[in-house]
């Protein structure tokens, strides 16, 4: 039997917590140790994990081999850049970065040192996504809406890149095509930066796709429509459950009865677990992640373009006012 990949994890908040929670649980995976700069914090999350604690992450070079980075959105670059031009494989929790041209650097330095490069995007690795990506075959107009309730953590980042992204990760899975243009429009809430706001994304295939995302709201709902040649899916994937309406015959002849509809509810599944796995796959064969550098570079592109059409409209709106 293969030694288990030895592996930390740098950054101890709330998802590094289920980070290090599921290594230590990984037959695949050695726990080493927990990074964090709160000493009191990484000490926490070690003594409940089991291994080792440190403050600098460089301590884990000669340590290990294998790093999720958990850390603040801002913090991404710097880690993974450092941990990877070290020989480490690194997993980024989403947004791969905040730009375009960190996110590429990090892309490319995976490539250039043959390093597994795995992004966080968990949605994808639900049983949500599976069961509806299996009826995607043609989209033609999706909708996304996620709406969650005010909370502190994420807000280093504006909501495109706190919850939007997943949505674009999703689409953009769904779809299998790139987004060539933008329409979006957001505003600040309770932060000082775009806590609400929609994007109208085309594809170069012809779909369009059509996002919400909201962290202002009272309640918590996810959920994707997908429209394509004879055939509608609703997925919540909050609920995890699939909605289909699927035309059987002629509706001019038959009316209703030509449209079939059923549900189908869809067995919970840990997605985070699902997620490690596959990256602990991914360093042991070195076969490439189903969300790599790339398609984490792509993401974050798209959000650029929806933070840079927001930022239009406050322009447009500001100019108008003063006229």
């Amino acid at each position: 039997m293969a030694d288990p990949i030895r592996v930390a994890v740098v950054g101890a908040g709330y998802f590094g917590r289920f980070h290090a929670k599921h290594y230590a649980a990984a037959p695949r995976a050695k726990l080493v140790a927990v990074v964090d700069t709160d000493e009191a914090r990484a000490r926490t999350v070690a003594a409940e994990a089991g291994c080792e604690y440190f403050c600098d992450y460089h301590s884990l070079v000669g340590r290990v081999d294998a790093v999720s980075v958990a850390a603040p959105t801002p913090a991404h670059f710097q880690i993974a850049r450092d941990l990877m031009a070290a020989g480490l494989h690194v997993f980024v929790e989403k947004p791969l970065t905040d730009s375009v041209e960190s996110a590429s650097t990090l892309a490319e330095l995976a490539e250039s040192q043959g390093r597994v490069l795995q992004v966080g995007h968990v949605e994808r690795y639900s049983a949500a996504f599976r069961a509806l990506a299996k009826r995607v075959t043609r989209p033609l107009y999706i909708e996304s809406y996620r709406i969650a309730p005010w909370r502190e953590r994420g807000v280093e980042v504006d909501v495109i890149l706190d919850l939007m992204i997943h949505d674009i990760d999703i689409v953009m899975g769904l779809v299998g095509s790139p987004v060539t243009q933008v329409e979006a429009v957001g505003t600040p809430v309770l932060s000082g930066t775009t806590d609400l706001a929609n994007a109208r994304l085309v594809f170069e295939s012809g779909c369009v796709a059509n996002i919400t995302a909201s962290r202002v709201s009272y309640k918590t709902e996810r959920r994707v429509r997908v429209f394509q040649p004879n055939q509608y899916v609703i997925c919540d994937m909050a609920e995890g459950r699939i909605f289909q309406y699927q035309l059987r015959g002629n509706p001019a002849v038959e009316g209703p009865a030509a449209i079939a509809s059923d549900s189908v509810e869809i067995p919970k599944e840990d997605s985070l677990a699902n997620e490690i796995s596959e990256f602990l796959d991914c360093v042991a064969t070195g076969r490439r992640p189903t969300v790599d550098g790339r398609a984490g570079c792509e993401a974050v592109r798209v959000a650029g373009m929806i933070n840079a059409s927001i930022g239009a409209h406050h322009e447009a709106a500001l100019a108008l006012s003063e006229v």
